[in-house]
């Protein structure tokens, strides 16, 4: 009895020595543990990579758009919807369906140059995007920009965007936002009307003031 149980632990012994020994499927099970971590750090970077790129696009048309309008001295629809189609071209993959962009010209008062308003009607310059906000309607006040940012009666275009972002791969962890951006260029010009310019009389150049006035 005593020499089978020493057998016994002899066998035990050595099959416990054998097991410390064998490396087998070590791989297999050290991928099990960092697969997960693995699998979370390449959705990251994709979120990451697409998100910046998507917010780069979105940045380069609202400026686009502004520095277009700006080089203009008269500006009407058909030129403004000329312009979002170049919006659509640059926005490429990622799409237009969440983005907006609103034209605000603005004019500095004469006697505040921090009281700035909107100096154009909307009938030329629609907004982009599906089920957009109105333009603001002229006289309208313009709030948020650097303060003495114009000199009195000084004019500026600017270019109001947003875009709804949304996860591709991590829905449900990430949530969906809304991103703003603002482009704010002054008119080569000093002035860029959005009346027709067959209103203008010939050889006159647009003043950009609202009749009736907003001050």
């Amino acid at each position: 009895m005593a020499d089978r149980t020493a057998q016994t632990e002899l066998c035990f012994k050595a099959q416990r020595r054998s097991f410390v020994r064998d490396r087998s499927g070590v791989a297999a099970v050290e991928f099990g543990l960092i697969a997960p971590v693995l699998l979370v750090m390449l959705v990251g970077v994709i979120e990451i990579t697409r998100a910046v790129s998507i917010d780069r696009r979105f940045g380069q048309v609202t400026a686009m758009v502004a520095d277009l309008l700006a080089r203009e001295p008269v500006v009407d629809e058909d030129m403004v919807e000329g312009i979002y189609g170049i919006v659509e071209h640059v926005m490429g993959v990622w799409g237009t369906s969440s983005l907006k962009l609103h034209i605000v010209p603005v004019r500095a008062s004469s006697t505040n140059a921090n009281d700035i308003y909107v100096y154009a009607g909307t009938d030329n310059r629609p907004s982009f995007g599906s089920n957009p906000v109105s333009p603001r309607a002229v006289c309208s006040r313009v709030t948020g920009l650097t303060p003495n940012l114009l000199e009195t009666e000084g004019t500026a275009i600017i270019v109001e965007g947003e875009f709804g972002y949304a996860p591709l791969l991590a829905q449900g962890y990430l949530t969906a936002q809304t991103w703003n951006d603002r482009a704010v260029l002054a008119p080569r010009s000093g002035c860029t009307s959005f009346e027709s310019s067959a209103a203008l009389p010939v050889g006159e150049q647009p003043d950009c003031v609202p009749s009736p006035g907003c001050e």
